[in-house]
């Protein structure tokens, strides 16, 4: 008994300390640990798959620029070439995939703050530099450098989605909410929809998705609508004059493209719209040839079921109130 308690030991520590040195990228170290279970033990403890893995990285790393600016950009590509790789070799140790994630994207940080790449907006082609802190697990640093690259471009839906994910993150629902509907408003078809991190927004998306016959581009147009409708996000507010020029400039372009084309995504883009400029009813009172009722004919023209169903959610909530 004592002999088995203390093979079954060795091979416990084995396990242990080369999967530690795999996670901390100590791959020479994790190679020959894993290499001296596997001659001992056999193919127990999946090591053969462990062993697959830290040749993979070996040769990534071998193959990633050192010591220079690129160096930051090799080491997202190897991360998201070993995600591919742990899924074709069927790696579901989430202890392993996390660490290993964890350890590359501090090495990412590291080297960003060394070559002075902290206020450059996108990272890697479309990849903002606010989303690789994001994945780093820096989310205050996130929202800074996403805030910032959104001030550098001009309605870049990516970016206000990653935005929204950043105070989901960080337990902020109402600000991450009024971020997703810029993002939406932007751009449904630019939004990382993998990566969404509110659940019943994404809840939502997917019951669309099956009412729209599968239609993810359809369904990501009406999005913002239904959200509104249902409450989980507020019509936005309009406040200043540059601004507000703006949408209704938007508006008046959009309703002239549907009086030609009467597609259902563009339907769908007058809609929430129409809804933003009905919230903000006092303004339209102020704007030249803009009027509630026109508004709410166009919404009642273009889908008469969603038009009764955001009639009735006006009506609830001042009940509510």
């Amino acid at each position: 008994m004592e002999e088995q308690l203390s093979l079954f030991d060795e091979k416990h520590i084995l396990v242990n300390t080369g999967t530690s040195a795999l996670i901390s990228l100590h791959l020479e170290s994790a190679r020959k640990t894993f290499q001296r279970y596997k001659d001992i033990y056999g193919d127990s403890n999946n090591m053969q798959s462990k062993l697959k893995i830290v040749d993979f990285l070996l040769a990534g790393l071998t193959q990633c620029p050192m010591d220079s600016p690129e160096e930051p950009a090799g080491l997202y590509r190897l991360w998201n070439a070993f995600a591919d790789y742990a899924h074709e070799i069927h790696c579901t140790d989430t202890n392993i995939l996390s660490g290993i994630k964890d350890s590359l994207f501090k090495k990412i940080m590291e080297e960003i703050d060394q070559w002075d790449l902290t206020d450059v907006p996108f990272f890697l082609d479309h990849v903002p530099t606010g989303y690789i802190y994001m994945e780093a697990g820096d989310i205050d640093h996130a929202i800074g450098s996403l805030q910032a690259s959104i001030a550098a471009t001009e309605q870049n839906a990516l970016l206000y989605g990653y935005l929204g994910d950043a105070y989901t993150l960080r337990e902020e629902p109402d600000v991450a909410r009024r971020c997703y509907l810029e993002a939406l408003l932007a751009g449904a078809e630019d939004i990382d929809w993998n990566y969404l991190k509110d659940g019943e927004l994404a809840a939502l998306r997917e019951h669309l998705i099956e009412e729209y016959d599968r239609d993810e581009a359809q369904a990501g147009e009406w999005l913002p609508t239904h959200a509104v409708i249902r409450g989980l996000f507020k019509c936005k507010t309009l406040r200043l004059r540059e601004e507000i020029k703006r949408f209704v400039d938007e508006y008046r372009v959009m309703q002239k493209a549907y009086s030609r084309d009467r597609s259902p995504r563009l339907g769908a883009r007058l809609f929430i719209r129409s809804i933003i400029l009905c919230g903000n009813e006092a303004l339209i009172k102020l704007i030249q040839g803009m009027e509630l009722v026109a508004i709410r004919k166009k919404m009642k023209e273009i889908d008469p079921e969603l038009f009764s169903q955001y009639m009735k959610s006006i009506k609830d909530r001042k009940a509510q109130r």
